[in-house]
């Protein structure tokens, strides 16, 4: 159920023209409201989320509005187009809470996008439903009702019905409030909203209204349209000041004090809400955590503690009320596992000595022995040295994270103060480059503010991340980790087993049947299995297994055991069930994940034992479940808790185990299909692989895994070849077209095997091997084609291949190919390896030297027919050489440019092969060591005069004749500028018939023109802008828009860039034409990098409209050489856009954020444009108006110093 309040402000007056008093008032209105908002209770903590529709408000009404600040708003529905406007509810809202602006039409199509683009549970999102009047656009155009109801009913209607998913808001766990600040109309579009929500929810509503004849005009509204009374649940005798007292005095309470954060010098500083608000991605722990929050000598206090410490040792997450519940009067400590002194210690040496500004400490951990809560534990005590902080969401972008970490280190303190260390603990990150890559991206961002700062600060200027790894071998994991770590594993000392003897005690002392807390209990018992075992007989000896409840019970025995934190919603089980679920048991945990809740079985031991007395007492068998499962139409329909259900779903069906990620060992499939093939073989596998195709029929993954399955275990190779096709089909990405090598390649190999016991040898194999070496081959190189285009590595690739660095798979692949058929040619009669005569013959038939017909050779039928079927290969065989040098150069190149992954241990293994690799090419096919050094044969060129070659070797040797060569001549002399711009002026006029080089040199001479007239204005030697751009306009007209390299784009970025309100449409496709060709040509080498701006955008006109950053310098010439270190800080941080000789040279333009993308405003033209700095703008898709100075780079124009109007 989802529950509505209709609230208004309740202000009574007397009338003008009787001047009666008061209308006669309702008793007990408050207790009404109270009993509405708590569900009868006393706390409001019924309900998880509020949401809000109301209408226009008034000026005077705001300071009773302090209420909404105190709720937990999923969103606001407002139908006020002056509300983000000061003096409006929402801008008044927003000067101490975050509020994310935006319209209905944004709530569609996904859920589960939507949510995470409009930062839903995370922020409050604002939506305006009827114009907003502060945007100055169409888009903000207030409508009235004939159109409203034309043009934004549906969008309304569409919203609502998102907001009433219960996969969204749960079930009878949301309380809507309707908030009526004014008269409503017989054509009002509040009431459409009503009734939207009405359609959805046929529950009573209650009322509170600014006036009893509002009251009455929506009483009569809603009871005219759906004949239904509100009288009697109605509330509006309140005046809004006692609405907002009321709500304001319900508990729990915010902290009077506020909430602290330690600070430098044994100092605090109060955490604002609006501050913890933007910090969407952490979990804040405060060193005055929970204190004050209840009154703590109350009943609703003393039930809370119950019921927190019983989630707890039943299987819950730890939460801070645990500890601090421990650190209350006559309570017993938490259990202090044996690894929490050497924990703490390892934390707080890294202050004391540190080497790097963010440190990692991992804390590797059996499933469910406490790993987290130890973690916890830690941060608890540390909470008054450090500011602490859980990442909530270990999917958000980590230079997001990196963003957030920073803004926490340095609330509350000047340019000047010490940073205050952040803990930062990272739960259960089973994927080490993750946790790796946010190291590194918090080192970049808090080493903006590290430059500069003394030696004694260092010791403050410190992240450090605890990550928690769940690990099958804790402790070998740990032996093999390069960096600080710790262990702890499924066994308890003495000290704590008596420590847990104790606590026990202390259980049976305030609860009811502790002996039922499971998860305690198991590890009271030291993880006996015999325990574990016992209770799961226990509970399932009276299960009727030919039950729903018992099916759902093998459905969470098999995920629970399979996935790490998987469950099943709420609202799904109802759905099973065909019914509501008043209460699931004790022998469950039901736990709150996100907006919903869910079910899972509390112990991974507990799940595991379940399965194992299926199979024992039922002969239930994992694949049975599993095909059950599949055929569950239930589970696989559209919606964000299904989603996650399949995802949970489909990972236990495809995901392998890692050694390296602390797995008991590396597996060729996930350990559930390991498992069903070795009791069951390959009908099962077959089976469950081709049902689960049908259910995730837009996955690529599952036919690939089946593809996989065929080759390797079976050597079914044309039916795992169909299966890759079928993957290829739904996706074709690198990854899928590589499976379809490797089956290829594998194929060959297996016939090579087959044919070594055969005599004699046939040369019909020669050719079948061929074809499968050229089919491999194409499909290796066709992978390496879409990975040079993929702009970010795909979701759903092969969970065994690293998607951090470049992917190199098919050039590995392509390489392993030739030389396997390098080496089926060295077997032939004729090219034997082990003759070295012959060898020279293969190697010089390779090299197209010698002909196969005049390879001397025994003259017999075997031979003939082997020299036709090479004849009739003979294109392929001869392009293999030129093919894997080319391989080899481009990897040599990778590998000297390129910095390796530090956790790439699959990358470093991949390394070491293709060095074998090389050197088996060398043996077999060079024949000299000459030929092994000899560069790649040129493609021929047309003759050039001594003149342009000249000038070419000028160009080469001033490192002037590439488009970056001629960018760093932005810090040398004029002179030499203008020698170069001599060069390329003569290029211009000799060279016009050389194609390929003439679209190069004309960017250069462009490019040479705008740095001249930089160094030197005045220049004879610099064309105008008028010139340059009818110059560039030329090669844009003859590239067109989807041209492979940035330069000519980039130059269109400078030189047509508009000015005032001038709208030159075409600069927006040259912005994405420069994006695209950036992405496809440099972007994948430079993930971890951020690009250079050379150029930014001055007030002044044409050319002198650019200024490059030396000029900018220049405004700080007389700063003395110990200051230099500081401007170079102020430039990592984008400090130095405040400075006012900054602020005078430079153009600040206007622009917008709309659905998470910036843009540069001119007149009706809006060019895309990228924050510079990490979270230089907010997450949550709020529609704003902003305004920023622009830079120039070569994947786009750049925002700086962006303000929120």
């Amino acid at each position: 159920k989802i529950y509505f309040a209709i609230i208004s402000s309740g202000l009574q007056t007397m009338t003008a023209q009787d001047g009666k008093k008061y209308l006669r008032r309702e008793t007990n209105q408050g207790n009404k409201l109270k009993n509405l908002l708590t569900y009868g209770g006393n706390m409001m903590d019924y309900y998880d989320r509020f949401v809000i529709v109301m209408n226009k408000s008034r000026a005077e009404q705001l300071e009773y509005l302090q209420f909404l600040t105190k709720l937990k708003l999923f969103c606001v529905l407002d139908f006020d187009p002056d509300s983000a406007a000061p003096g409006g509810v929402c801008s008044s809202y927003r000067e101490s809470r975050v509020a994310n602006l935006h319209l209905p039409a944004q709530f569609q199509p996904d859920p589960s996008v939507v949510i995470k683009n409009l930062n839903l549970y995370k922020q409050t999102s604002w939506v305006f439903c009827n114009g907003r009047h502060d945007l100055e656009s169409e888009s903000g155009r207030q409508l009235d009702y004939k159109d409203w109801f034309k043009e934004k009913r549906k969008e309304i209607e569409h919203m609502v019905s998102f907001i009433c998913k219960p996969e969204v808001l749960p079930n009878g766990r949301t309380l809507v409030i309707f908030l009526l600040l004014s008269p409503v109309t017989d054509r009002d579009p509040i009431f459409d909203t009503f009734l939207a929500f009405y359609s959805h929810v046929e529950e009573s509503i209650v009322s509170i209204c600014e006036s009893r004849s509002t009251f009455e005009k929506w009483k009569d509204l809603i009871q005219e349209k759906c004949e239904y009374d509100i009288n009697t649940q109605s509330i509006y005798e309140l005046t809004l000041s006692e609405v907002n007292g009321t709500i304001m005095s319900l508990g729990p309470h915010n902290q009077p004090s506020g909430r602290l954060l330690p600070s430098s010098d044994s100092s605090t500083v109060v955490l604002q809400q609006k501050d913890e608000d933007r910090l969407t991605a952490l979990d804040i722990l405060c060193q005055n955590q929970c204190e004050k929050v209840y009154e703590e000598n109350s009943t609703e206090f003393q039930d809370f503690k119950i019921k927190v410490e019983k989630e707890f040792y039943r299987g819950g997450k730890v939460q801070w009320w645990n500890f601090y519940f421990c650190e209350k009067r006559k309570a017993k400590p938490f259990i202090r596992r044996d690894k929490y002194d050497n924990l703490i210690k390892i934390v707080k040496c890294q202050t004391k000595d540190p080497k790097t500004t963010c440190v990692l400490l991992n804390l590797f951990h059996h499933p469910g022995c406490g790993g987290t809560t130890l973690a916890m534990h830690v941060m608890w005590d540390l909470r008054r040295e450090f500011r602490c902080a859980v990442l909530k969401d270990n999917t958000l972008p980590k230079s997001e994270v990196a963003f957030q970490v920073k803004k926490l280190m340095r609330l509350g303190k000047s340019d000047k103060s010490q940073n205050t260390p952040v803990l930062l603990l990272v739960d259960d990150s089973k994927e080490a480059e993750n946790t790796q890559t946010l190291q590194d991206c918090i080192r970049k961002i808090v080493e903006e503010d590290y430059t500069g700062r003394t030696v004694e600060d260092s010791s403050n200027s410190q992240v450090i991340i605890l990550s928690c790894v769940r690990s099958h071998n804790p402790k070998v994991q740990y032996k093999h980790c390069a960096t600080e770590s710790q262990y702890i594993s499924a066994i308890l000392t003495k000290k704590e087993q008596d420590d847990f003897e104790e606590k026990l005690v202390e259980l049976k002392e305030s609860h009811e049947k502790p002996e039922n807390f499971y998860s305690f209990m198991i590890m009271k018992s030291n993880f006996d299995k015999k325990y574990i075992a016992d209770v799961v007989s226990h509970t399932l000896k009276d299960l009727d297994m030919s039950t729903k409840k018992a099916q759902l019970l093998f459905y969470f025995a098999l995920l629970n055991s399979y996935v790490a934190e998987s469950d099943i919603s709420v609202s799904l089980c109802e759905d099973f069930f065909g019914m509501k679920m008043a209460y699931w048991g004790e022998d469950n945990f039901v736990d709150e994940r996100g907006g919903y809740k869910a079910i899972s079985i509390l112990h991974r031991d507990i799940a595991s034992a379940c399965l194992e007395e299926l199979h024992k007492s039922h002969r239930i068998n994992e694949s049975e479940i599993t095909i059950n499962m599949l055929h569950c139409d239930l589970f696989f329909k559209i919606g964000v808790v299904k989603d996650a259900l399949m995802l949970s779903i489909e990972r236990m069906l495809i995901k392998r185990q890692r050694r390296k990620d602390g797995d008991e060992k590396d597996t060729q499939f996930s350990p559930l299909i390991e498992k069903i093939h070795l009791q069951e073989g390959r009908d099962k596998i077959q089976d469950i692989f081709v049902k689960a195709s049908s259910r995730f029929f837009t996955s690529a993954s599952i036919p690939q895994a089946l593809a996989r399955y065929l080759y390797l275990n079976q050597r079914d190779f044309p039916q795992a070849l169909n299966w890759a096709e079928n993957a290829k089909r739904i996706t074709e990405n690198p990854y899928t077209v590589d499976t379809i090598g490797q089956v290829y390649k594998s194929y060959l190999k297996h016939n090579i095997q087959n044919e070594k016991q055969k005599t004699p040898r046939n040369p019909g194999d020669l050719d079948t091997n061929l074809k499968l070496a050229k089919n491999a081959i194409k499909a290796f190189q066709r992978a390496q084609e879409l990975a040079m285009n993929e702009d970010q590595p795909d979701e759903e690739a092969d969970d065994n291949l690293s998607k951090s660095s470049y992917n190199i798979f098919g050039y590995v692949g392509e390489i392993e190919t030739v030389l396997t058929v390098f080496e089926i040619l060295s077997k032939l009669p004729f090219f034997e390896e082990a003759d070295p005569v012959k060898q020279k013959y293969m190697q010089s038939f390779l090299n197209g030297k010698m002909s196969i017909n005049s390879i001397p050779k025994n003259d017999n039928e075997i031979n003939s027919k082997y020299v036709d079927i090479i004849q009739e290969h003979k294109s392929f065989l001869l392009n293999l050489k030129a093919q894997v040098k080319n391989v080899f150069e481009f990897l040599n190149d990778y590998y000297t440019y390129m910095k390796g992954n530090d956790a790439g241990d699959f990358e470093t293994r991949n390394r070491t092969k293709i060095s074998e690799h090389f050197k088996t090419y060398i043996t077999l096919v060079c024949s000299s060591p000459e030929e092994i050094s000899r560069e790649q044969t040129s493609k021929p060129k047309l003759r050039l005069n001594m003149d342009i070659e000249k000038c070419r070797k000028l160009l080469e040797e001033k490192n002037a004749d590439t488009f970056a060569g001629v960018l760093h001549y932005l810090d040398k002399t004029a002179e030499e500028m203008e020698e170069i711009l001599e060069c390329y002026k003569f290029l211009q006029q000799h060279c016009e018939q050389i194609t390929k080089e003439k679209n190069k040199d004309k960017n250069n001479f462009i490019l040479a023109n705008i740095i001249l007239s930089i160094l030197k204005p005045n220049s004879k030697h610099v064309k105008s802008h008028k010139e340059l751009t009818d110059l560039l306009m030329l090669t844009l007209q003859d590239i067109g828009v989807q041209h492979p390299l940035p330069e000519p784009y980039y130059l269109a970025l400078l030189l047509l860039w508009p000015s005032s309100n001038a709208e030159d449409t075409d600069i927006r496709t040259y912005v994405n034409s420069l994006r695209n060709s950036f992405r496809r040509k440099l972007s994948k080498f430079m993930r971890m990098r951020n690009t250079i701006t050379h150029f930014y955008l001055g007030q002044r006109k044409g050319l002198e409209r650019l200024v490059p950053k030396a000029k900018l310098d220049e405004c700080f010439a007389h700063v003395a050489r110990k200051a230099r270190t500081n401007l170079a800080q102020l430039w990592r941080s984008g400090d130095i856009f405040k400075d006012k000789k900054i602020i005078d040279r430079l153009c600040r333009v206007n622009g917008t954020i709309e659905e998470g993308e910036l843009y540069a405003n001119y007149g009706k033209l809006k060019i895309p444009v990228r924050p510079a700095y990490l979270g230089g703008i907010n997450s949550g898709f709020s529609t704003e108006k902003v305004s920023f100075f622009v830079g120039f780079a070569i994947d786009g124009p750049l925002a700086y110093d962006i303000k929120y109007e």
